[in-house]
């Protein structure tokens, strides 16, 4: 079998995908600011248990009944969508396009399949909400407290996780296979012919909490290093991994990369250079304070590191 048309097609997507979620969560930084939620600082407990939770959550996908299942995933995109949006949007307004948007999902997923021009609708409308829920949830994440610290580590525990659970013990192949041609994929994709060709919501929310967190801990001037890793590491090598190592095709011939295994020690990287370069990070406070053109929003050795 040629790889090389089904990997052209995952790296379209993969990098187009990362650059609309990335970058328009990095527009929706700088513009909107959503209501603190009182969570506190967050802290290593705080990442262990978000990674617990990420463990168990798959395992329960594997076992519940597909229309829990969506009933979950409506549940989820509900609420990330109507507090993401809530500032942007009057109420109304607010319900009635979230009710239209998971509406049309369910109804061109029941009813569209069967022709290459309905997967091609589905595969756009799910991608707009999988990327709006992505956008809402990684400012919901940054603008509540999250430090690219907490960020970088996270994304290190994934790596081995990836690893564990599309090489090992393959959940992720599982998963793939039973979201696919349901309502409210978690997934960002398109169809080409007899290929669907498509990108995790968890990497998506990764990538656009590493572009968030890095701008708000040491400024715009590090977008260009940080969007280059995620363009890299995060999308066009998992896409292209499979022509050199065929263990990642599965016994159905799916293309199964664990991306958060290349992009997470990367990410970690990066941060501990940024750390030793640019000082300590700025608070959200103090980010804040910079949009509104306030002195002193960067620590004293970000700011030398910046001018020299």
């Amino acid at each position: 079998m040629s790889l090389v048309w089904p990997t052209i097609l995952v790296l379209i997507v993969a990098v187009t995908s990362v650059l609309v979620v990335s970058g328009g969560a990095l527009f929706y930084l700088h513009r909107v600011r959503l209501e603190r939620p009182a969570i506190g600082r967050f802290n290593r407990r705080d990442i262990l248990l978000l990674f617990g939770f990420l463990v168990a959550l798959p395992l329960l996908y594997v076992v519940v009944p597909q229309w829990l299942l969506t009933g979950f995933l409506i549940v989820t995109f509900i609420g990330s969508l109507s507090i993401g949006y809530r500032p942007v949007l009057r109420r109304t307004w607010l319900w009635w396009s979230i009710g239209l948007l998971l509406g049309s999902n369910i109804w061109l997923a029941r009813t569209m399949l069967g022709t290459l021009a309905g997967w091609d609708l589905y595969w756009a409308e799910n991608s707009l909400i999988v990327a709006l829920g992505a956008i809402a949830v990684a400012n919901l994440y940054a603008q509540g407290g999250m430090r690219l610290q907490h960020v970088c580590w996270f994304a290190l525990f994934l790596a081995f996780y990836d690893a564990i659970f599309t090489l090992v013990w393959p959940i992720t192949n599982e998963l793939t296979e039973r979201f696919l041609g349901y309502p409210l994929d978690p997934s960002m994709g398109m169809r080409f012919g007899i290929y669907n060709a498509t990108i995790g919501l968890g990497d998506l929310l990764i990538y656009a909490l590493f572009l968030t967190t890095a701008v708000k801990a040491y400024g715009r001037h590090v977008v260009r290093a940080v969007v280059a890793i995620i363009v890299v590491f995060g999308a066009a090598a998992p896409a292209l991994a499979p022509l050199l190592f065929r263990q990642l095709i599965d016994a159905r011939t799916d293309l199964i990369v664990p991306a958060q295994t290349l992009f997470g020690p990367v990410a970690f990287a990066y941060y501990r250079w940024a750390r030793r370069r640019y000082g300590a990070e700025r608070t959200t406070g103090q980010f804040v304070a910079s949009l509104r053109g306030r002195p002193a929003a960067l620590p004293d050795r970000a700011l030398i590191a910046t001018v020299g």
